[in-house]
């Protein structure tokens, strides 16, 4: 029976894809540093393996065993040491297909520092030798939430998108499509970028909001100028700051507008709409004692 080792267990993405692991009924082992706190994010059903990933020994350990392999490490300065670490690891036992989480417009020659760091391991993956699948999801719809206290707050949505379209993608979906490449006969190997099923704009988010807490919300457009003092003073770290401006500038040049059917046709259905997603999470951008 196939067992899959999924790192970044805990994240936004990694805990749905054990979710949907779990619910194919293959055998999942987490690897984490904080083992109470794992399982009480993904439940005390789920095996845990316990390391840190600069340690090469915990992760060759966490790997006996192992058949596949999710792989994902939270973003930051040690991104790019911590998943070829554990690429070199999973080569070295032999593990016989690997499914990295990417972002769309990775590059090892990005300016933005995320997109960039994703572009240097997406190579080091591709020397390794090992099968591999690799997930380029668009916008994360997940994203929004950052922002959700302000609009709960002042029933504006902001942001400088210059009006464009975004294919944002609930990560539920991108989890789906990991989990469904993981557990394939065969490796569907190559690199698929990841949409939601239609490109909307902040407006149109502004209205799923409106329609799922029953309360009023309005996008508001901001100029670049507008927005770089917001990032400036969100106490972010100086890459998250500058990502996050870039990636702004990518949605104005239109680099996040375009669909892909990849989520219909790897898992048989069609993605999560921005309506879901307002529905799903309307408690988060209404206002603390209000009903939703």
């Amino acid at each position: 029976m196939t067992r899959v080792l999924v790192t970044g267990a805990t994240g936004t993405v990694g805990a749905n894809v054990v979710a949907a692991l779990q619910a194919r009924g293959v055998r999942v082992r987490a690897f984490v540093r904080d083992p109470g706190a794992a399982a009480a994010r993904l439940g005390r059903d789920v095996e845990l393996a316990h390391g840190d990933l600069a340690d090469e020994d915990s992760l060759v350990r966490a790997l006996d065993g192992v058949d596949r392999l999710y792989l994902s490490a939270a973003d930051g300065p040690a991104k790019v040491a911590h998943e070829t670490g554990v690429i070199d690891a999973a080569a070295k036992v032999g593990v016989e297909r690997i499914v990295k989480l990417s972002a769309m417009h990775a590059d090892p020659a990005s300016p933005l520092p995320a997109l960039r760091w994703h572009g240097a391991i997406e190579a080091h993956l591709h020397r390794s030798g090992v099968p591999a699948t690799v997930l380029r999801p668009a916008f994360f719809m997940t994203n929004l939430l950052m922002v959700a206290g302000g609009v709960a707050a002042t029933g504006v949505l902001g942001g400088p998108t210059a009006g464009r379209r975004i294919a944002m993608i609930d990560v539920r979906d991108v989890a789906e499509v990991a989990a469904v490449q993981l557990t394939a006969p065969s490796v569907t190997a190559g690199t698929w970028e990841l949409t939601g099923p239609a490109a909307v704009t902040f407006a149109d988010v502004a209205g799923a909001l409106t329609a799922a807490t029953g309360r009023p919300v309005r996008a508001a457009d901001l100029t670049e100028e507008e927005a770089r003092p917001r990032f400036a003073g969100a106490g972010l770290p100086d890459w998250l700051a500058t990502h996050l401006a870039g990636v702004f500038g990518i949605i104005r040049a239109g680099g996040f507008e375009h669909t892909t059917p990849h989520v219909t046709s790897i898992t048989g259905h069609a993605g999560r709409s921005i309506a879901a997603f307002a529905r799903d999470h309307a408690a988060a951008f209404t206002p603390a004692g209000q009903p939703v």
